[in-house]
């Protein structure tokens, strides 16, 4: 009897666990594309970046270092060993898209992956809100194709696309043919 009890108890625990997963998923996921993404816009190592220091252009690449002259960080602290803000860019004027960034990348004499994300940077009344989506960089000695997509909701509050990097440990990131893209959302059936 208990172990019927058990079993169901767990079941029925079981299921609303899926349940909040998929609820958590709708809401801070990121939908389907509808159709192929199409280009907004490509980086070229003639763009200036929005961080200066530690970036190097090489060759058709630019290679980030995990340190810069100006990097200083409490040993106690919990954010990203340096954060660097690559590109900004205006929000699309769509109601609502599916934003992509792929490019090129390798991670070199890191102990941790490199974090490069796709982020919206909102700034309200509140104050400024960032929320990023990112794909991490892990050790390699050749350029591999990567994305980190994000979810675009139109608001009332003036959004920014940022491109950025985190480090979580030393390293050196060397990134190429970036490009942004969107696509609209596929309908929820």
């Amino acid at each position: 009897m208990f172990d019927d009890l058990f079993n169901n108890l767990k079941g029925f625990i079981d299921s609303k666990i899926q349940e909040v997963g998929i609820e958590l998923e709708k809401r801070f996921g990121v939908p389907e594309p509808a159709e192929p993404f199409v280009l907004i816009r490509r980086f070229t190592p003639a763009d200036s970046t929005v961080t200066r220091g530690g970036i190097a252009i090489v060759g058709e690449s630019w290679q980030i270092e995990a340190y810069d002259d100006n990097t200083q960080r409490l040993i106690t602290s919990t954010d990203p060993l340096r954060d660097v803000i690559l590109f900004e860019v205006a929000a699309p004027d769509v109601q609502e898209c599916v934003l992509a960034c792929q490019f090129n990348a390798k991670a070199l004499n890191n102990k941790k992956p490199i974090k490069v994300s796709l982020a919206l940077r909102r700034s309200g009344q509140w104050g400024t809100m960032t929320r990023l989506w990112p794909t991490e960089v892990s050790l390699t000695q050749d350029f591999k194709p990567y994305e980190a997509r994000a979810h675009f909701q139109k608001e009332a509050d003036a959004a920014k696309v940022q491109i950025s990097v985190q480090f979580e440990s030393s390293g050196i990131l060397q990134i190429r043919d970036i490009e942004l893209l969107q696509a609209p959302v596929k309908s929820q059936s």
